[in-house]
């Protein structure tokens, strides 16, 4: 005796699953995924191989590294800096402005409040540096 009820057979089942996974699918491709911020992830690359590089240079006068005698008093910052300048100006590309801190002074460009930045800092002898990289 037949029941009241029906029954899918398995492949009609297996078909509407088919469909469903394939529109899931093509919809992924068709809308895509949200991108990485790689804007602020290139930013604070270029900050740090900016201060590795800097990190590793000999000044013109006492310290070991350029950032050293960034960092040694406020005679030295005045002395250094403006070759700093000139460095960062040769190592960064032409749209990448940037900034450099110590507690003895500030070189560089002044930011703009709300620009995404990337930035490194870098321990020395005489306190901290930290350089800061933003898109013109």
């Amino acid at each position: 005796m037949r029941d009241g009820r029906g029954q899918l057979s398995t492949p009609v089942v297996e078909a509407g699953l088919g469909v469903i996974l394939i529109f899931a699918v093509v919809t992924t491709f068709a809308l895509g995924v949200p991108g990485a911020d790689t804007q602020q992830a290139q930013l604070d690359l270029y900050a740090e191989d900016t201060a590795a590089v800097l990190s590793g240079e000999t000044p013109r006068h006492q310290d070991a590294t350029r950032l050293t005698e960034l960092a040694r008093s406020e005679d030295a910052f005045e002395r250094e800096h403006e070759r700093a300048d000139r460095r960062l100006d040769e190592l960064l590309p032409d749209n990448v402005l940037y900034q450099i801190e110590t507690d003895h002074g500030i070189a560089g460009m002044e930011r703009p409040g709300g620009v995404p930045y990337g930035s490194a800092t870098v321990p020395t002898e005489h306190g901290d540096v930290t350089i800061r990289v933003w898109y013109a």
